[in-house]
């Protein structure tokens, strides 16, 4: 499955790996991971991965700072939102 931890940058270290609400047979999680940018700077990668009963997917995104920080403030502001 090396072809899905594809990042910008090299992978540090694996932080956590959240599992989401499950409808059927299908599950899902997002795995992050801390992330070493060619720039030099720190960074997140995100891998958003989908298990069926006889299909993987799994999509590797990465971040940089900024663009982690703006989607942890657009999360917490959805679950704040009541």
């Amino acid at each position: 499955m090396g072809v899905f931890s594809l990042y910008r940058g090299r992978k540090v270290a694996k932080l956590a790996g959240i599992e989401a609400l499950r409808k059927g047979p299908l599950k899902q999680r997002i795995d992050i991971v801390q992330l070493a940018l060619d720039n030099g700077e720190s960074g997140v990668g995100l891998k958003v991965v989908a298990k069926g009963l006889l299909s993987y997917q799994a999509l590797p995104v990465s971040l940089n700072k900024e663009q982690a920080r703006e989607l942890a403030h657009q999360i917490l502001q959805a679950v704040d939102d009541d």
